[in-house]
């Protein structure tokens, strides 16, 4: 829920119609890794607790026997995102931010706000629906 990796969008060509270029930039972070290895090592350790003994035959994914790097393939391979895409306009102050945290106004362009999940700065610990019902009342607000 709190990566420490993160991706890009942007601009494949001065075409405005083109398709940006995304790279989400998964798992890009050793951190994140590291998380989900001790994620892994405690679900085994679940797995193989006395109360679980009368149905536990053997570790189905990714095998008891795997460790090291092909743990590491296996995350890679096995785990996705929680797919609750935000920040790619994230608002702020600082020379990176898109979008100004009081009005959601674009930085340089008159006329233009942005209202979704793109404008949060960082991922909320939860589901962005409710951040982004905030967002959207807020928006209406600025525009009543």
């Amino acid at each position: 829920m709190a990566p420490h990796s993160s991706g890009t969008v942007r601009l494949a060509d001065a075409d405005p119609a083109g398709a940006p270029v995304v790279d989400p930039g998964y798992l890009s972070d050793d951190r994140d890794l590291e998380v989900m290895r001790k994620g892994l090592a405690v679900a085994r350790r679940i797995g193989e607790a006395d109360a679980f003994a009368d149905w536990r035959k053997q570790e189905a994914v990714p095998g008891s026997g795997t460790s090291g790097e092909s743990v590491d393939e296996f995350l890679r391979k096995a785990t996705g995102p929680y797919f609750h895409f935000t920040g790619t306009c994230r608002m702020g102050t600082d020379a990176d931010a898109v979008v100004d945290p009081a009005n959601l106004r674009v930085h340089g362009i008159a006329g233009l706000r942005v209202a979704d999940a793109s404008v949060m700065p960082s991922i909320p610990s939860a589901n962005t629906n409710a951040t982004v019902y905030a967002i959207a009342e807020r928006a209406a607000e600025l525009l009543d």
